[in-house]
């Protein structure tokens, strides 16, 4: 009886402590301003959760300290639909104004996203199975800084997808409708935040082809999905709010057929920044194992890596500047390490032994890079500054170019100098034209 009470809870047991050392690997710089990787996106995110805890803007119409382009005036910001800042803003009214306050909400997302994806890969694989993608979430490079440090909607985006697989999977499994809705509202969550989550589609309309569903279940998963995006994308147009200078992400495409730069994008950005090279192995493994054994579960995760590409290819530039755009597809990389990682525990649970230190120590080693934030220590002396000369209600021209870093740290709306007319030009006449 005692055997088979540890049988049952030492699963759990494990999961809380992988859960555990996941959340203590996340609290570096735990009460620190948002300046380390992609300060100008963190800093920016931040202000918008800002002004709507400090009641200058609303969920509706959210406001960013950064204008752009220079005739959005308001400052209204579009760029996803703020459910991440809104976390924020309530822990900001719960807790007080603190970096720490930010950071909660991403612990919290953290746990909720790996007990969801637990519960996923536990009923559609094994507890096993469930425990080692728990594990190799919690130390995957992007997943430490970007998921579970950055002050970022990343942090939500890939958590939910996690949330709507298992809801999905609960779907196919308990034939109860309410879980259909819940895997699409999750999913819309998410691709409200981060559109390019939507890829993740394949596996989700599997389970509906193994619970042998109509032609209503899919389509009631693709409006809830989309749902929340269109009706943010049809309140910006309605209110004139022009974002388009945002589409320089989906510039570039000739570059992916170009040696340097689609190595650049796969080695340097996903494997070496995002990914981890250890993660990216076991993937690789997991990928190929799948397809050896034509394991019938392999089809959708391979038409979800087949949307990777097609996401390479709609937003080139995005993705071959910034790490964080391969975080939507980090719950694919987990399935597929997962069971690369199992199949080596299959045959020798020697080398999977020495593996697991290898693929933490890369994780955090990794992702210390991320954490680096002592090049940006003079923008919060120039916040301060900002702070103490500009009154809270008056709009600035910060002259730098493509730093806004100081502007959000002091929340202070305003413009800084680049391309006309996304930015104020270098140009006498731009400053006339305003």
């Amino acid at each position: 009886m005692l055997k088979k009470y540890f049988k049952i809870n030492g699963y759990w047991l494990v999961l809380i402590i992988t859960i555990v050392l996941g959340l203590f690997v996340r609290t570096k710089n735990f009460n620190v301003l948002p300046i380390d990787a992609h300060p100008m996106r963190q800093t920016d995110t931040e202000c918008v959760a800002y002004f709507m805890y400090s009641g200058k803007s609303s969920f509706f119409k959210p406001k960013s300290c950064l204008i752009r382009p220079v005739s959005n005036t308001n400052g209204y910001f579009f760029l996803e639909m703020p459910f991440y800042e809104l976390l924020i803003a309530v822990c900001y009214k719960i807790f007080g104004y603190y970096p720490f306050s930010a950071r909660m909400v991403n612990l919290v997302l953290y746990i909720f996203g790996s007990l969801a994806l637990f519960g996923f890969m536990s009923k559609w694989w094994s507890n096993k199975i469930g425990l080692m993608s728990v594990f190799i979430f919690s130390f995957i490079p992007g997943s430490i800084f970007f998921v579970g440090h950055a002050i970022h909607p990343d942090a939500l985006a890939v958590s939910f997808i996690f949330v709507s697989l298992f809801f999905a999977w609960k779907y196919q499994d308990k034939r109860k409708l309410y879980f259909l809705v819940l895997a699409g509202l999750s999913l819309g969550i998410s691709v409200a935040s981060r559109p390019f989550g939507l890829i993740c589609l394949p596996l989700l309309f599997y389970f509906l082809y193994l619970k042998k569903s109509k032609w209503n279940d899919y389509l009631i998963l693709f409006l809830l999905s989309i749902g929340f995006y269109v009706f943010w994308w049809w309140r910006k147009n309605n209110l004139g709010i022009d974002m388009n200078w945002e589409h320089w992400i989906l510039t570039g495409r000739e570059k992916l057929f170009q040696f340097e730069f689609l190595k650049k994008l796969i080695w340097k950005n996903i494997i070496g920044e995002t990914m981890g090279k250890v993660v990216s192995g076991l993937a690789g493994i997991g990928l190929i194992v799948g397809l050896v054994k034509k394991d019938q579960k392999i089809i959708p995760l391979t038409l979800w890596l087949f949307g990777v590409i097609v996401y390479w290819l709609i937003a080139p530039d995005g993705n071959l500047t910034h790490q964080y755009y391969a975080d939507v597809y980090i719950p694919l990389v987990v399935i597929l390490a997962t069971i690369g990682l199992n199949f080596i525990f299959e045959k020798s649970k020697l080398l999977m032994i020495m593996i697991i230190p290898l693929l933490i120590y890369n994780g955090i080693r990794t992702s210390d890079y991320h954490f680096d934030d002592r090049g940006k220590l003079s923008e919060v002396v120039i916040a301060k500054e900002i702070e103490k000369l500009i009154p809270e209600d008056k709009k600035i021209i910060y002259l730098a170019k493509d730093d806004s870093i100081p502007l959000s740290l002091s929340h202070r709306q305003g413009w800084i100098l680049g391309e006309w007319p996304t930015d104020v030009a270098v140009h006498i006449w731009s400053f006339m034209e305003m």
